[in-house]
C-alpha cells in the first residue's frame, strides 16, 4: 500500500468550491503556497472523497471496494433521519473521470477505515457488520488481508444509539490514529470520549510494538464539538496539513503534531465548517502517488 509520505498528488471533489467555497479557496491556495499539487473529481454527489475513493496499493493499482455504508442508506420509517440516499457518490463514474484502472472487490468498505500504519492496516471492527459478518470472523479477516498485503489491526467502536450529540456513526479509524512514521502512531483524544474503549484501541495498537502519542489537551472548557479532529489532516510527502477551530487546543494539538513528525513542515487550516458536518480535513482529501507521466497531465489539464 502506498503510504502518505510516498503520495504527491491531492484530489478534492469538485463540489467543495460551490458548497464551501471558502474553505476550497483557502485549502487551494495553502496547497499551492507548499508546492502541494492538486485537482479536481467530477461526477461527485458529496465532498467526502476519501469514503469512496479506490485504495490505492501501488503506483498503478488501485482497488475500488463496495461503497455502502449504513450512515447513507434511507429509512423510510424514519423522515428525520441523517442519512442522504440522493447524495451517495458512484465511485466507477469518479474513477472514470480521471481514467483510473481498478481492480474491484465486493468487499464492503469505507476508505475512512482503512489506516495505514508500517506494516499494518488499522480499521474499526464496524467492518464485520457492514459485511454481514460476526466480529472476527475467520474468512472476513482472510480476505481483508490478502487484499491489502497487510497484517489488519481491529480496534472496538461503538455506536448505541446514533442520535446521540457525540455519537460516532462512521466508525472511521481516521479519526482515531494517524501513523507518523517507524514505530510512531498518534492517537486523537477518544479517552475524552470514551476512556475504556481507548484504552483497549491503545493497547491494541501498542501490542504490535507502535510508540502511541495521545492528543491530551491541558485547557479549561474542552470544546468537545472540534477537538476530536486534529488527528483527521491531511499529509502529502513531508508536508502536512493540520485542521484548526480558533480554540485554546489548536496551539497544543500543533505542537504534539510537530513533535510527532519532525522532517514535515506542518501547517494549519482553520476549518469549523467541515467538522460541523462530522468530518475534517482527510475526509475530504484523496492523496495518491502520480506517475510523472500523470502528474503532468493532471499539469495540463488545469492550465
Amino acid at each position: 500500500m502506498i503510504n502518505d509520505i510516498d503520495t504527491n498528488f491531492v484530489y478534492v471533489s469538485s463540489l467543495l468550491k460551490r458548497r464551501y467555497k471558502d474553505v476550497y479557496k483557502r485549502l487551494t491556495k495553502l496547497m499551492d503556497e507548499m508546492g502541494i499539487e492538486w485537482g479536481e473529481i467530477e461526477n461527485t454527489k458529496d465532498i467526502w472523497v476519501r469514503d469512496y475513493m479506490p485504495i490505492q496499493l501501488d503506483e498503478n493499482d488501485f482497488v475500488l471496494y463496495q461503497f455502502d455504508p449504513d450512515y447513507l442508506k434511507y429509512d423510510p420509517k424514519n423522515p428525520e433521519s441523517i442519512q442522504f440516499p440522493k447524495r451517495r457518490t458512484i465511485p466507477k463514474e469518479a474513477c472514470e473521470y480521471l481514467g483510473i484502472a481498478y481492480q474491484e472487490t465486493d468487499l464492503v468498505l469505507d476508505g475512512g477505515n482503512v489506516t495505514l500504519c508500517g506494516d499494518y492496516v488499522v480499521m474499526t471492527n464496524k467492518v464485520f457488520s457492514e459485511n454481514g459478518k460476526p466480529k472476527n470472523d475467520v474468512e472476513l479477516v482472510k480476505r481483508l488481508c490478502d487484499t491489502f498485503g497487510k497484517e489488519i489491526i481491529f480496534i472496538p467502536w461503538h455506536c448505541i444509539n446514533p442520535k446521540d450529540e457525540y455519537a460516532d456513526i462512521f466508525g472511521h479509524s481516521d479519526g482515531f490514529f494517524r501513523w507518523c512514521g517507524g514505530n510512531k502512531v498518534l492517537m486523537s483524544n477518544h479517552h475524552d470520549f470514551c476512556s475504556d474503549e481507548a484504552e483497549v484501541q491503545k493497547n491494541l495498537i501498542e501490542k504490535m510494538g507502535f510508540k502511541v502519542s495521545e492528543l491530551r489537551f491541558n485547557c479549561e472548557n474542552q470544546n468537545t464539538d472540534f477537538n476530536w479532529a486534529y488527528v483527521n489532516y491531511l499529509q502529502v510527502g513531508k508536508k502536512i496539513i493540520v485542521p484548526v477551530f480558533g480554540i485554546a487546543e489548536d496551539n497544543e494539538a500543533l505542537s504534539v503534531i510537530k513533535q510527532a513528525n519532525p522532517d514535515c513542515e506542518v501547517r494549519k487550516l482553520r476549518m469549523r465548517d467541515i467538522a460541523n458536518e462530522g468530518g475534517a480535513l482527510h475526509c475530504i482529501t484523496w492523496n495518491v502517488k502520480l506517475s510523472k507521466e500523470q502528474l503532468e497531465k493532471e499539469s495540463y489539464n488545469k492550465q
